[in-house]
């Protein structure tokens, strides 16, 4: 019998988003301002210009869009970034059994989550402080991966049928 899970988490913009956001939206009233400055120069080709200035606006708000999705079939994890439903990248695809440690984000755990041979670290939740953050650490490519997520209880249950000894948490 198959295990088959998904789960859709949206990102929550932070701070630094929206001030991006903001300084986006700043620098195209700037250019627009430039455009109308230079409007004798560019002649017909202005409303064009100034198409593409609210164009590539809206490209790049709308690419602060950003859902992950977690899939768990038969213990192999893959979780895609979705930009602004419109581009999906792969970010992490691994088997339960490659886990060197899974456990939820508490300070009982804060030894393996700060750990000093962690080379990359990937933050793949939602973003809003909630209580059912997970990370797990694995190897590869002579690589050592943490990265943090929000599993449901069904994925959490397949990862420890996988490796019973190497996954911590309360049920």
């Amino acid at each position: 019998m198959d295990f088959f899970s998904e789960y859709i988490v949206k990102r929550k913009k932070s701070a630094k988003e929206f001030m991006l956001i903001a300084a986006m939206v700043l620098g195209a009233i700037l250019l627009i301002f430039i455009l109308l400055a230079f409007a004798r120069y560019l002649a017909s080709f202005l409303l064009l210009f100034i198409a593409a200035v609210f164009y590539f606006l809206y490209i790049g708000i709308t690419s602060m869009n950003i859902e992950y999705e977690y899939i768990v079939t038969n213990g192999d994890l893959d979780i895609d970034k979705i930009v602004s439903q419109r581009k999906r990248t792969k970010i992490i695809s691994v088997h339960a059994r490659s886990f060197e440690y899974f456990a939820p984000l508490t300070s009982e755990h804060k030894n393996a989550y700060e750990d000093s041979s962690i080379t990359k670290r990937f933050d793949l939740t939602s973003n809003t402080g909630s209580d059912n953050v997970y990370f797990a650490v694995y190897y590869k490519n002579n690589d050592k991966i943490l990265f943090t997520f929000e599993p449901t209880k069904k994925m959490i249950d397949d990862f420890a049928r996988y490796v019973p000894r190497r996954v911590f948490y309360t049920k």
